[in-house]
């Protein structure tokens, strides 16, 4: 199997761009020093009591199974499912992420909305997207199997 074809079969770069980009996210976190101190973007979650590492393992691990699921997508039956799932997953983080960015703003602290607000609910809306769009897989597969 081809990269090409894992990366781009059936239209699945965006499932693997945001399962990429929690990834990074995960990882940005993880590294040394203190992420969320460096700037003030991150206000939201220092003020909701968040630290990398409540941030960076759960984050991580759904950018994995993510990235498994459509690895395998197609070899085994239930693949679609675990998309779906993960697709679903990666959306609520995306939301929480969207609305850990607004918070500063929402709350009257800070007199500009965060770039991560709107990057992260357009994020949470391609997901939710490709939820519906292996949802249909699913359905699909159980019908094969």
């Amino acid at each position: 199997m081809k990269l090409s074809d894992v990366l781009l079969q059936h239209g699945r770069a965006l499932e693997w761009m945001t399962s990429a980009l929690l990834l990074a996210f995960a990882i940005t976190l993880a590294m040394p020093a203190d992420t969320l101190a460096a700037s003030p973007s991150f206000a939201g979650f220092v003020s909701a009591g968040l630290d990398e590492a409540a941030l960076a393992m759960p984050i991580s691990w759904i950018a994995a199974m993510r990235m498994a699921g459509l690895y395998v997508n197609g070899a085994w039956r239930r693949s679609p499912l675990l998309r779906m799932i993960g697709a679903v997953l990666g959306a609520g983080v995306f939301a929480f992420l969207a609305t850990m960015f607004a918070l500063p703003w929402l709350a009257g602290q800070q007199s500009a909305l965060g770039i991560g607000a709107g990057v992260y609910a357009v994020a949470c809306l391609f997901d939710l997207l490709a939820a519906y769009r292996t949802g249909a897989d699913v359905g699909h597969s159980e019908r094969l199997g």
